[in-house]
């Protein structure tokens, strides 16, 4: 099916001159016109047998979604925090997320994976439309999307025609402007062209120097190339850039007794800048009996982070990573398209994803001093030998380097089936299946020395000649072979009202941690020397875990039961969604910190279990007026997990909001015969909470409200319009670490108002 969302009111877009109607299905629901499509979908994705979220252009332009994590609590149960730079963006959807290696939400541009999270926080420019889908959708989109999947598509040159211009400033720095072209050179061929600038002088200030921790600023664009040459063929060209650089983990010390958090209050640099270049080609041929489809991508990251790790005043240890990835993915999917009652389609799915990850460790003076030097204390107190020398650290500063080279590539073939009308009219069951494969491999290198000396009182005598330095030269691999199947039944009693149920398997591949390098890199450097005066020193010394060991994580599983019923309870005036779902989820993967302090890794934690509710509702409540309202409850705890120590059975697992809600009013009139053509306004009640931040569920943030609004007039081709975010200049926790066993929090940003000026040619 060929895809377009058009709105009919207050809308900025115009119809294509000619739409075939064999290829478009045309919906009037509350003045705006959704169409849609997939190059693999059996179903109408507006008569989806599961859950999903369709975010239009006038949505995404009142609800003020300029990144993807601006549409937490409109979506049900999906919540992104703020990590405090673009390095990861986290998705959690019902209690299914990932906030270190690998991720259990899958974005897709123009049908085109994002391999990392690194990739996901980018300026959402030219959108046509963002789809949320909920739940396991591992069937059709394989490895990493348990959670669900977010498919962002950009504006079509044949949809719309026309330039913009839209130039935006607020408190705070805050300057945004944006420029974009869509033309059309003759009824085969169109184009697409688009730049943006974007900054901020930041939110927070480092009490250590006076100045902005957070400052940012980005700029980028896209071109998008587009053949309709004949009405079975079409081709897609798509070329996007984007650079940021932005100062980075605006982290404040956490006093768990007032609930308070300090300023943010570091000695050494935290930033991060990153640079990436994504490439699309789609080819798409179709007749009246099927689709056939090829899309390929790649994206190309290069990024450099610099972070303050004690996020205190003292130099205690630094971490500067660099991460360098090429990414390649390829689909070719065929699909019936005819009216018949059977629908199908098969596909072949691959990808190669080659990641650099360069991560060294610099331990300063305080870090040798408090970190380091306590650990060969601790042998001479347990020698219990007064005759024993003092083992005592001889560098003023210790440089821990550590390289990482995980590539990966993986194939998959999978089907899905529907039948309509199944034994009684409106009746259908969709059902399908996915073999994915994975291989991933490991390379760590690194060398290091940690210059040492004897003390007999005041005398020293160096000990550096007598050991070498440390060299970890490791490799492994992991292969993951996974069937995945799904089946759903839906049943539609009326042309608005249908009722659906749903079993599916998810699944989120397994990998290796890159983040624990000084951590691996110590243990063996302590061995390593004491290993040297094994003769001399009277204790036991401790192999190291091997690497591959420490690195690597299982996959993370589960089958996801849903019940859901969607219906058009008035026509044209009020529509509404509501679903449950249940998920078993086994060998859950978790962020833990290393014992260390100085890293964290993702860990598989047992079985878990989540279960929860979503509802929707969009109303037209008089011309011009309309609302939603979007709700969310997920309870998502440990069914099974005990790290050792520590019995977690029962607690709630982290990051995993209680609830999620969004109030939306919109109302838009036109003047007739007056100066002003028409004038505008939204408002949008975001609501989230109880999070725990740890698997102990002993830090956490309360459920809190934050409202957004906007409003403007337009004459002829000129908007302007007032805005603003967290009206309520409501304090929130929007993020959580811990370095060395102290707690962090980020806040979230305070109250922004700004104002803006577009112009439509």
């Amino acid at each position: 099916m060929f895809i377009a969302t058009i709105l009919l009111a207050g809308s900025e877009f115009v119809m294509a001159d000619e739409i075939n109607p064999k290829d478009t299905i045309r919906t009037y629901n509350i003045e705006e016109v959704v169409l849609t499509s997939s190059t693999k979908e059996t179903n109408d994705l507006r008569k989806l047998p599961g859950s999903v979220t369709i975010l239009s252009p006038q949505q995404i332009i009142g609800r003020q979604i300029d990144a993807l994590k601006d549409i937490s609590s409109f979506v049900p149960n999906l919540y992104m925090p703020d990590y405090g730079a673009k390095l990861t963006s986290a998705i959690y959807i019902r209690g299914i997320g990932a906030r270190s290696s690998g991720q259990s939400i899958g974005m897709y541009v123009d049908n085109v994976p994002y391999l990392d999270k690194s990739t996901f926080d980018f300026e959402l420019t030219d959108i046509q439309r963002i789809e949320v889908l909920r739940g396991p959708q591992g069937t059709l989109y394989g490895r990493n999307a348990m959670g669900g999947i977010v498919n962002i598509y950009t504006i079509s040159p044949f949809d719309f025609q026309g330039k913009k211009l839209s130039v935006s400033a607020g408190n705070y720095g805050q300057v945004k402007v944006k420029a974009s072209h869509y033309g059309v050179i003759n009824d085969k061929f169109g184009f697409t062209a688009g730049v943006y600038y974007d900054r901020n002088s930041g939110f927070f200030t480092n009490e250590y120097t006076g100045k902005k921790a957070d400052n940012e600023q980005s700029v980028g664009g896209r071109i998008r190339l587009e053949g309709r040459f004949n009405p079975n063929f079409r081709m897609a060209y798509t070329l996007s850039a984007d650079y940021s650089d932005q100062g980075a983990f605006p982290y404040g010390l956490y006093d768990a007794a007032s609930g308070s958090v300090a300023l943010v209050n570091i000695n050494d640099p935290s930033s991060y800048t990153r640079t990436m270049v994504a490439n699309s080609l789609l080819l798409e041929y179709k007749t009246d009996q099927i689709l056939l489809s090829s899309t390929t991508g790649y994206q190309y990251l290069n990024d450099d982070m610099l972070m303050d790790q004690d996020f205190s005043p003292k130099s205690i240890f630094t971490l500067n990573q660099k991460q360098k990835q090429h990414a390649f993915s390829e689909e070719v999917a065929i699909k019936s398209n005819s009216a018949q009652n059977y629908q199908w389609s098969f596909g072949l799915y691959g990808f190669y994803n080659s990641l650099n990850t360069d991560g060294p460790v610099t331990f300063k003076e305080d870090g040798i001093k408090e970190v380091l030097q306590p650990v060969f204390d601790k042998i001479k107190e347990d020698a219990d030998n007064p005759k024993m020398p003092a083992l005592k650290i001889t560098d003023k500063e210790l440089y821990i380097p550590g390289n990482f080279d995980t590539p990966s590539f993986g194939l998959a073939l999978f089907h899905q089936s529907t039948y309509n009308n199944l034994f009684v009219d409106g009746l259908s069951v969709t059902a399908g299946v996915r073999l994915d494969y994975e291989k991933q491999k490991l390379g760590y290198t690194g060398e290091a020395k940690m210059n040492m000396a004897a003390s007999f009182g005041e005398t020293e005598i160096p000990l550096s000649s007598f050991y070498d330095a440390t060299v970890m030269d490791v490799h492994a691999s992991q292969d993951f072979w996974e069937f995945l199947p799904k089946v759903s039944l839906k049943y539609e009693c009326s042309p608005s009202t249908y009722t659906y149920v749903s079993v599916a398997k998810g699944y989120k591949t397994g990998g290796y941690n890159v983040q624990m390098s000084a951590d691996v890199m110590q243990a063996q450097m302590k061995y390593d020397m004491m290993s040297a005066f094994s003769s001399m020193i009277p204790v036991e010394i401790e192999k190291p875990t091997p690497v591959e060991e420490v690195a690597a994580y299982k996959p993370e599983k589960s089958w996801n039961y849903e019940l859901g019923i969607r219906s058009e309870l008035i026509k044209n005036r009020l529509s509404t969604e509501l679903t449950t779902f249940l998920m078993d989820i086994q060998d859950l993967q978790i962020t833990k910190f290393v014992n260390s302090g100085n890293g964290r890794v993702l860990a598989n934690a047992g079985k878990a279990r989540s279960f929860g509710v979503e509802a929707s509702a969009h109303a037209l409540l008089a011309t011009g007026l309309t609302a939603d309202l979007n709700y969310g409850y997920t309870h998502a705890t440990f069914r099974d997990y005990n790290n050792g120590k520590d019995d977690f059975k029962g607690n709630y697992v982290p990051y995993t909001p209680r609830h999620t809600m969004s109030l939306g009013l919109q109302y838009s009139k036109s003047l007739q015969g007056k100066w002003l053509d028409q004038v505008y306004a939204s408002a949008q009640l975001n609501g989230t909470g109880k999070i725990f931040w740890t698997e102990y569920n002993d830090i956490s943030q309360n459920f809190y409200l934050t409202l957004n609004a906007r409003a403007g007039v337009r004459k002829d081709k000129i908007n302007v319009s007032v805005w603003s975010k967290n009206l309520t200049n409501t304090t929130y926790s929007a993020f959580y670490f811990e370095s060395f066993g102290n707690p962090f929090i980020q806040l979230g940003k305070p109250l922004q108002v700004g104002v803006e000026v577009s112009l439509t040619l």
